[in-house]
């Protein structure tokens, strides 16, 4: 199942909305509320299958509603449990956050500086890193990014590395987006600056795993529409981290591509699941894709503010045609048009009764 969770809307602000896509039934289910109104977090799947939600900010905003504390859901009894992880040593909202083994990494995000007050103008963007271990329901320190990094797209590459893909250095000073991508080796426990970068700096962008070193990135901020497959040059060792150098054992990848989305939009996610082929129906699903999920598109619009139009429509880019769909498949929208949505593929409940979503 597919997990957009919070986010925020441009009426209503940081939500505490929930919203499962059933892969059985073909539809968007609300989940229950979380306890927490949240925008700007990172979501990850614990070992166990509960989902955790982590940081962000809520209604009083990104400097006042900053947040540290993080929220667990049980998808096999459908309910939040309250208090169960404490929070992180340093509050944040923009982080990357994935699973790598056993632990959840947060990565990055902005902050305030220690012992500020509560204002936009004394956040900053973090090289700061934190890891969760669910053993021993802690937070500790993990190694810092070779680069600060806000909206930046963190995603778990086997059982060995995380890829911390694009960002913005600074995202209240003289900005940065950046093209560079960062690789975390669990064997040495440090990231290290890739030498290949993306085609185009990007911030916020949408970030699937395609195979087992490719890479979809889609949009991006300013709202752009392009899309391209980045390959991941996978270290012999740790020691060649940089470097172009990849294991001859590795098998040749195929050669991905993919046209550009019909729309740019920033803010956005990516999630690979499978779905039905085209022309066939839920719930045979068969057809690895990734859908790209949430953002918005900012317009300048000749007047004195920019148009900004969220969305709630799921773009889906067909793995193995290599292609965006456009088919009979009619993946139903999100219920709420969101930016700064967390998403998450788990388990979940399916249950005759749940009541449908109105789109």
């Amino acid at each position: 199942m597919l997990y957009a969770i919070g986010g925020r809307n441009q009426r209503r602000g940081p939500l505490d909305v929930v919203e499962m896509f059933d892969t059985w039934h073909g539809t968007w289910i609300s989940c229950p509320p979380m306890p927490t109104r949240r925008a700007g977090s990172g979501a990850a799947v614990l070992m166990d299958g509960r989902i955790l939600v982590v940081g962000g900010y809520n209604q009083k905003g990104i400097a006042e509603g900053l947040l540290a504390s993080c929220d667990l859901y049980d998808p096999y009894k459908r309910e939040w449990e309250k208090a169960r992880v404490p929070p992180l040593a340093r509050a944040r909202w923009g982080h990357g956050c994935a699973t790598l083994g056993s632990k959840v990494f947060v990565v990055g995000g902005c902050s305030l500086q220690p012992d500020a007050q509560p204002r936009e103008a004394f956040m900053e963007t973090l090289r700061s890193c934190e890891v969760y271990s669910v053993s021993e329901n802690k937070w500790t320190p993990s190694a810092p990014l070779q680069i600060a990094r806000s909206g930046s797209r963190v995603v778990t590459l086997g059982d060995r590395y995380l890829a911390a893909v694009g960002g913005c250095d600074d995202v209240f000073g003289r900005a940065e987006t950046q093209a560079t991508v960062e690789l975390y080796d669990a064997a040495s426990g440090h990231w290290s600056l890739l030498g290949a970068g993306l085609a185009h700096p990007r911030t916020t962008a949408a970030v699937a795993v395609l195979d087992e070193r490719q890479l979809l990135v889609v949009g991006g901020a300013p709202s752009l529409s392009s899309v391209e497959v980045y390959t991941v040059p996978l270290p012999k060792d740790s020691k060649h981290v940089g470097t172009d150098s990849v294991d001859e054992d590795d098998k040749p990848l195929r050669k991905l591509s993919a046209a550009d989305m019909a729309e740019g939009r920033m803010g956005c996610q990516a999630a690979a699941i499978m779905l039905p082929r085209p022309g066939a129906e839920f719930p045979v699903c068969d057809c690895r894709c990734v859908l790209v999920i949430g953002g918005e598109r900012c317009d300048e619009g000749g007047g004195d503010w920019p148009r900004v139009r969220q969305f709630c429509s799921v773009p889906i880019y067909d793995v193995e045609a290599g292609a965006w769909r456009d088919d009979a498949l009619a993946f139903p929208p999100m219920a709420s048009a969101r930016t700064a949505v967390a998403v998450c593929v788990g388990v979940g409940h399916v249950a005759p009764q749940t009541k449908k979503l109105m789109s």
